[in-house]
């Protein structure tokens, strides 16, 4: 089955044993697999209470899935893209929010509703009209949130895998433990400051970010083509709008924001809306990887 998995080429520059030695003497662990990716969380702690919340963090993950999953025929997206409408539960609200905040601050260029175009250009189907195709056409009223056009749907791919990450972030936080690492996808770091490596999309190591209580995350467009090879992060503004740049990374206080935003700066060239959002403070700082291999923070 082909998935809109981002293929995130987050590493850390750590490895396991600097892992280890951050949360040194002790630490909590668990690894798997879910919402497209690999998944590890890391506590710096031992014992019951570490226990408890890693089994309260993977009910977290199973909830997000629950939700967002666009392969999950019973997930709330699902239904919504099936019947048109949605009463959203409290987190299906919240991430609503932030996309739509991440949907105005990029200028449109991170749209949830491109789902009909990934879809075809995945099956390579028809392209849908463009009239499907705008945030501006859902309605959000309180908690019940509308597609505004039959054939409308939402992905929230671009973005899900960062809420994830600050969903469990805060949870473990609720359970007292705040020396984490946190990776779905995308990495989230606690208060044990740790160096994080990024890499292009081939596995090569090109920089490092140092974190602490702070988030990264990556959009390498060409990691995943589409059945006609075009790359997988799609623009709302056209199906011949392609990414210019090969790798993004945004550094951010949440996850989710970083994951938005790299979706977002990867479908233009313009460094102004990178500068403008690391000016006005919604990031922390950009990590740009040019078509030529050219690479730099911004």
């Amino acid at each position: 089955m082909l998935t809109r998995r981002r293929f995130l080429s987050v590493v850390a520059a750590t490895s396991v044993a600097g892992v280890a030695a951050s949360f040194a003497p002790v630490r909590t662990n668990w690894t798997g697999r879910a919402m497209g990716a690999e998944v590890s969380i890391c506590v710096g702690a031992a014992g019951r209470a570490a226990e408890v919340a890693l089994n309260a963090a993977r009910d977290t993950i199973q909830r997000m899935e629950s939700l967002f999953s666009l392969y999950d025929p019973s997930s709330a997206l699902s239904r919504l893209n099936r019947e048109g409408k949605l009463v959203m539960p409290a987190e299906f609200v919240r991430l609503v929010g932030i996309a739509d905040r991440i949907h105005g601050l990029s200028g449109g260029l991170f749209d949830p509703t491109v789902q009909p175009l990934f879809t075809a250009l995945a099956t390579s189907a028809q392209l849908p009209s463009f009239n499907l195709i705008g945030w501006k056409k859902v309605e959000i009223e309180g908690r019940t949130i509308r597609l505004g056009k039959r054939g409308m749907a939402l992905t929230f791919n671009g973005i899900a895998q960062g809420f994830a990450t600050d969903r469990v972030s805060e949870v473990l936080k609720a359970h007292g433990f705040d020396r984490v690492l946190v990776n779905i996808g995308e990495y989230r770091v606690g208060s044990s400051p740790m160096s994080i490596g990024i890499a292009d999309h081939d596995g090569k190591l090109l920089a490092q970010a140092e974190l602490h209580d702070l988030a990264v995350a990556t959009s390498s467009p060409l990691a995943l083509r589409l059945g006609d090879k075009r790359a997988h992060i799609l623009s709302p503004k056209g199906a011949q709008q392609s990414p210019y740049w090969k790798t993004v990374s945004v550094v951010a206080p949440h996850a989710a924001e970083a994951d938005g935003f790299s979706t977002a700066l990867a479908l233009t060239a313009d460094r102004g809306l990178a500068r403008r959002l690391i000016r006005q403070k919604h990031v922390e700082r950009v990590f740009l990887e040019g078509p030529d291999g050219e690479h730099r923070w911004v």
